[in-house]
């Protein structure tokens, strides 16, 4: 099995516009470890890979989402249920902003899988994907 990369995008904290921190221009994963966060890992990074990444425990769950639908996540963060770590080209509805991740820096990347012996058109279909 090989990969070639389509595309990747930098991830974002997903935040209530009101919270403390939304003004930032940045924010490391440290400074959010007491905060409340929603486990929808099927929609926003894992938390458990959060906590991998940020060499602690203390990134806990305040809802977990089983949905799929990233609108019904952000709903829940505009209301102050919690956060998320989301690619950055989301759009964001009022009432959520999204705030870099300075460290570490987390990107979102699209790859297609392909099998040793199809490495021409799978290089067709990644760049046709990447002009898209």
């Amino acid at each position: 099995m090989a990969a070639v990369g389509v595309a990747e995008r930098d991830l974002v904290v997903t935040l209530p516009a009101t919270h403390p921190m939304a003004r930032r221009s940045s924010l490391r994963l440290a400074d959010l470890v007491d905060a409340w966060w929603i486990d929808a890992a099927d929609v926003a990074a894992p938390l458990v890979a959060l906590r991998s990444l940020a060499g602690t425990d203390g990134l806990r769950s305040a809802v977990f989402y089983e949905g799929t639908d990233a609108g019904g996540l952000l709903a829940l963060i505009a209301a102050g249920h919690g956060l998320a770590v989301m690619p950055d080209d989301q759009p964001l509805p009022v009432g959520v902003v999204g705030v870099r991740l300075a460290t570490p820096r987390l990107v979102y990347r699209i790859e297609l899988l392909h099998g040793r012996h199809a490495s021409d058109p799978a290089a067709w279909l990644a760049d046709n994907l990447r002009a898209s």
